[in-house]
This record gives C-alpha cells, sequence and structure tokens, in this order.
C-alpha cells in the first residue's frame, strides 16, 4: 500500500491555482458591431435595392409586393461621411474633424434625441431611428475610419453600417459623389 502525501498535493493545487491566478489581467477592449450592406444588384430597379437595404437595417420591415414605383422620404438612416481632408458631416452637415470627433458625438446624440421628442421611430416597432451609415474617401486611414466609428457608438446609435462603392446603401440612396 502507498503513501499518499496529501499535504504535497494540496500544495501543488495551491501554487497552481496562485498561478493561474497571477497571470496578467487582459484589458477591457470596446467591440463595435458594424453591418455590412448587401451589394447593389444591378439586375433589381433602385427601388428594388432600397427595399431590400431597408430590410437588411430592419429585418423585421416587409419587403411590399409588389414594390411601389419611386424612392420614398425616408429618413431612417443618417450618414456620416469622411472627406479626403478629414471633414466629417452628417449628411451635409459638416461637424468638424477627425481630429476631434466630439463635435461629431454631440451632433448625433442631439439628433438622437431630437427623433425621440418628435417620433421617429424603426420601421414596425417603438426604437427610435439611430442607424448611421458611414462613408468615407478612399484614402482615409484605417485608424482615422475606426476613431469615428468609436464616436457615432458613443453617441447611441445602432446599427452602424460601412458604405462601399458597390453597396445598396449607396446606390440605392445616389450617394455616388
Amino acid at each position: 500500500m502507498q503513501f499518499v502525501n496529501y499535504k504535497f498535493i494540496l500544495l501543488i493545487i495551491f501554487i497552481s491555482l496562485f498561478i493561474s491566478c497571477s497571470k496578467t489581467p487582459q484589458t477591457e477592449q470596446t467591440v463595435i458591431f458594424v453591418k455590412v450592406p448587401p451589394i447593389y444588384n444591378d439586375k433589381l430597379s433602385r427601388e428594388e435595392n432600397f427595399y431590400r437595404f431597408t430590410h437588411f437595417l430592419y429585418p423585421q420591415e416587409e419587403i411590399p409586393n409588389p414594390i411601389p414605383e419611386g424612392l420614398p422620404n425616408y429618413d431612417g438612416l443618417l450618414i456620416v461621411s469622411i472627406d479626403k481632408s478629414k471633414d466629417l458631416y452628417i449628411n451635409s452637415l459638416n461637424v468638424g474633424n477627425v481630429s476631434d470627433t466630439n463635435q461629431l458625438k454631440d451632433k448625433l446624440t442631439e439628433l438622437f434625441k431630437e427623433r425621440k421628442e418628435i417620433g421617429v421611430y424603426e420601421p414596425g416597432n417603438w426604437k427610435i431611428a439611430k442607424a448611421v451609415g458611414v462613408k468615407a474617401d478612399p484614402s482615409i486611414k484605417y485608424s482615422d475610419l475606426i476613431k469615428v466609428v468609436e464616436a457615432i457608438k458613443q453617441s447611441g446609435a445602432e446599427p452602424i453600417v460601412l458604405s462601399f462603392d458597390n453597396d445598396a446603401l449607396t446606390k440605392a440612396f445616389n450617394f455616388n459623389e
């Protein structure tokens, strides 16, 4: 019969627990979920692409059948643009520069508050429409884009959608400059 040294086993367990608990703590990182819109389908009309995009943005919204002629007056999406000189715009309103995104964040927060007061809701429910599309000039650095997206998230925007030259957001809303 072998003798088992319980003190030795407890010491080994204690040391292993101490080592596993003494690892450097991981730093907290912000996670930003960004949606990528569907690609514009040239076989569909502008209206069909528009409704396809709005269904992507707000999945609970049904795509009408048949598709109405002409684009509706749509106020559920704000567009933040970053131009070559790193100036920021909400739709066509200048809201500062990438070097200081506080003006952008403050203006979006104010717009969301106004939307709450006047009742601009997501289609099909009672949530305030806080969707923001982001369109950046191709020369903009990734770090600058992330800085802007972070400011947009801090304003309470949700969802945040990246806009590319060939996506339904850009073409359906005719954002090609």
